[in-house]
């Protein structure tokens, strides 16, 4: 079985050999470190092959290095600060190995160098940070070429570990899209943000759209990003307003067609994002990595987005499949408790529609995220979240631009749109689902197509899950009506519900009485 090669590349004290030798030894690999390689050959320190015979004749030795080792399998190499920057070097060592070009700030790359007891030549100079700085600038576009890890503020153990556990493929599942005119992979993992670059196979400029409140805590783990643009939190800001704003930075960034933007956030920037990727120069890709389990379970997978007007969400929109989607299950440890709950009406909406298996998994569960963190380990969360987007997946599969199966996903959504806006928004869209759910559930019991058991359980696993079932009272039947009727999901003129008969099976009706539709939502308000 081959074993591919791992190179390590970047500047000066980004940590490429302690970094490789750890890794090596977790990999049983064989280390090899260029620099040390080369000197053992010449006999001497490159400093003074360098006074001897000059940079030409080691570029040349580096060169010759690099044709020799891509042939060889099974090593973890840490390369000289430029030799990755040669594009032959780069061609050849790429051939049957994976690059990986290790970052960190200049003010702790001094330090760094300072502290290793070697002389460095190239910070000989009355100014040692600004001519860091000035290197690291000069070097920039060559290094962006390969995926960038940060190591500032990290122990080298951990960032061997991780990329050693990355590499063998331990920190993700990946779940395949295919459809007519679609082919893109969904990554569920835990801790793969920082190698968000290289399982996208982004080799371009790139642009992270994300909000002020997940900026901070994300968007310098996937990396080293050109351009990085936070909205103001909130749905209200899912606008054309902010949609130009977005626009009009990256322009002002030199952002062309070239480029990938990364959606970075919950729901909102999930189909602001796309919306602003489908339509921006007339299209450039963009990767999906969701920080919310609605995303990740709903709103990043299938290619809708758009942007609500007063009268209604997402009544400007487009279909935009992404390049890939990187779910990264660790961010869900800083979510809010009532955010994550919303994101499990998604969870167990699928379960309804289509998966038994998953609604027994999520009963026997403890799914509520309490005391400030998560009681699953990560990998049964990311078990969950993998299960419940293969259900999706599935029926996008069917009906990737939503001509008839598709339909199913809605399941609750009829009531909870009505709800949701109603509301204010005040009702969080998973709340409204849970609540659209069982009006949805009763509703196909009181017109006969399921049984009351049915209904009892669906309300039981919501509210286990930490869900409200029972519609406010201040929400009057007649309003939420008649806000149902502005649903764009009508299909001539007529309302569309999806009823259930039981788990897994669902269907579309608009054969449903006005007076069964009033009676469920008085039945159900608090």
């Amino acid at each position: 079985m081959s074993r591919e090669n791992i190179i390590l590349t970047g500047f000066m004290g980004t940590g490429k050999t302690t970094v490789g030798r750890l890794m090596a030894e977790q990999l049983n690999y064989e280390f090899v470190d260029t620099d040390q390689y080369i000197e053992q050959e010449i006999g001497c320190t490159i400093a003074e092959f360098f006074r001897e015979k000059g940079e030409a004749a080691f570029r040349k030795m580096e060169a010759d290095l690099a044709q020799a080792l891509a042939h060889r399998e099974g090593l973890v190499i840490s390369t000289g600060g430029r030799m990755m920057l040669d594009p032959n070097n780069a061609a050849a060592l790429s051939k049957t190995g994976r690059v990986f070009c290790l970052v960190a700030t200049p003010e702790e790359i001094l330090q760094r160098v300072a502290n290793d007891g070697n002389v460095r030549p190239l910070l000989q100079v009355p100014n040692p940070l600004e001519h860091i700085v000035e290197l690291m600038q000069q070097r920039e576009k060559g290094y962006k070429r390969f995926s960038q890890l940060q190591t500032s503020a990290k122990k080298p153990v951990a960032i061997a570990s991780d990329l050693a556990e990355f590499v063998q493929g331990k920190r993700d599942v990946r779940l395949e899209i295919s459809a007519p005119s679609i082919d893109y992979e969904f990554i569920v993992g835990s801790g793969i943000l920082p190698f968000v670059t290289s399982l996208a196979k982004i080799d371009g400029p790139a642009a992270i759209i994300t909000d002020a409140s997940v900026a901070p805590l994300y968007a310098q783990s996937c990396g080293v990003v050109e351009t990085v643009i936070a909205v103001p939190p909130g749905r209200q800001h899912k606008t054309l307003a902010t949609a130009q704003s977005i626009c009009e930075q990256l322009l002002d960034a030199d952002f062309d067609r070239s480029g990938t933007i990364i959606a970075l956030g919950g729901t909102v920037i999930s189909e602001l994002a796309g919306f602003v990727a489908a339509t921006y120069m007339r299209g450039v890709d963009c990767v999906q990595c969701p920080t919310s389990l609605l995303a990740m379970v709903d709103t990043s997978i299938g290619g809708k987005a758009g942007v609500d007007l007063p009268q209604g969400k997402n009544l400007i929109g487009a279909f935009k499949q992404p390049k890939t989607v990187i779910a990264d299950v660790a961010t869900l440890q800083s979510m809010p408790p009532r955010a994550f709950a919303s994101g499990m009406a998604e969870v167990i909406k699928h379960s309804l529609i289509a998966d038994s298996d998953l609604l027994q998994k999520i009963e026997a569960g403890n799914w509520i995220h309490a005391a400030g963190e998560l009681q699953q380990q990560a990998s049964e969360l990311q078990a969950l979240v993998a299960q419940a987007i293969q259900v999706k997946i599935n029926i996008i599969q069917e009906d990737p631009y939503e001509q008839g199966r598709r339909a199913v996903l809605n399941f609750g959504h009829t009531f909870a749109n009505a709800i949701e806006r109603l509301s204010g928004h005040e009702i969080r869209h998973g709340e409204a689902v849970a609540m659209g759910m069982v009006a949805a559930t009763r509703l196909s019991h009181s017109l006969g197509f399921c049984a009351k058991d049915l209904q009892e359980r669906v309300a039981s696993v919501l509210l286990a899950s930490g869900l409200p079932v029972r519609i406010p009272a201040d929400l009057h039947p007649e309003p939420l009506l008649q806000a149902m009727s502005s649903d764009k999901k009508k299909k001539a003129g007529k309302l569309r519900f999806v009823l259930i008969r039981s788990i897994g099976d669902v269907f579309v009706t608009d054969q449903v009485p006005e007076a069964a539709i009033l009676e469920t939502l008085s039945a159900l308000r608090s």
